[in-house]
């Protein structure tokens, strides 16, 4: 078997990932599971830039999203994993180089909330402001801050979820996997 580093392999992978990030956004569909999958997806994409490299992983990233338009019909799903969950763990990667680390953390926490601000906007025009924040009429206006700080609460969970699983990665997972193939 030749080097994981020929085309054939490369397409081969990208396609594998990106059609299983595209079916695991369709248990979107199941409620409880919107902002979960994906996150989850784009850990799934995450991985080609661990492995292939970060212009794959955008490209791979690009296909995903455009078959997540074409196929998943959940509205903020297809929203989240647009604006911030499909690209985020890839340039997450690239943001490593930005020194001190305070800065790189205050960059991070604004492309959250970029990303954040940027899907709540297209949802409340898209799906309606009533719609998004149906159930939550007794906190009055606090109702948009709350789940404001409670994002950025789970964003710093998940940001030390990727720390933690970046690791594994790069540490068990790539070392065992690229020993096989070659």
């Amino acid at each position: 078997m030749k080097s994981f580093k020929q085309t054939s392999y490369k397409v081969a992978y990208c396609g594998i990932i990106c059609a299983l990030s595209v079916m695991f956004m369709l248990i979107s569909l199941v409620p409880g599971f919107t902002y979960a999958v994906p996150a989850v997806s784009g850990i799934l994409i995450w991985s080609i830039s661990i492995f292939i490299n970060y212009k794959w992983a955008l490209l791979a990233f690009a296909s995903s999203a455009l078959l997540t338009v074409l196929m998943i019909p959940e509205m903020e799903a297809k929203t989240v994993f647009i604006a911030f969950f499909g690209y985020y763990p890839i340039i997450r990667d690239k943001l490593a180089a930005v020194k001190p680390g305070f800065l790189r953390f205050i960059i991070k926490l604004a492309i959250f909330n970029a990303a954040c601000v940027a899907s709540f906007r297209v949802l409340s025009v898209i799906i309606g402001l009533d719609r998004i924040l149906e159930g939550m009429e007794f906190m009055g206006d606090f109702a948009k801050y709350g789940l404001w700080g409670a994002a950025n609460i789970t964003f710093l969970c998940y940001e030390l979820c990727l720390s933690q699983l970046y690791y594994v990665m790069e540490r068990w997972v790539k070392p065992k996997f690229f020993k096989r193939i070659k």
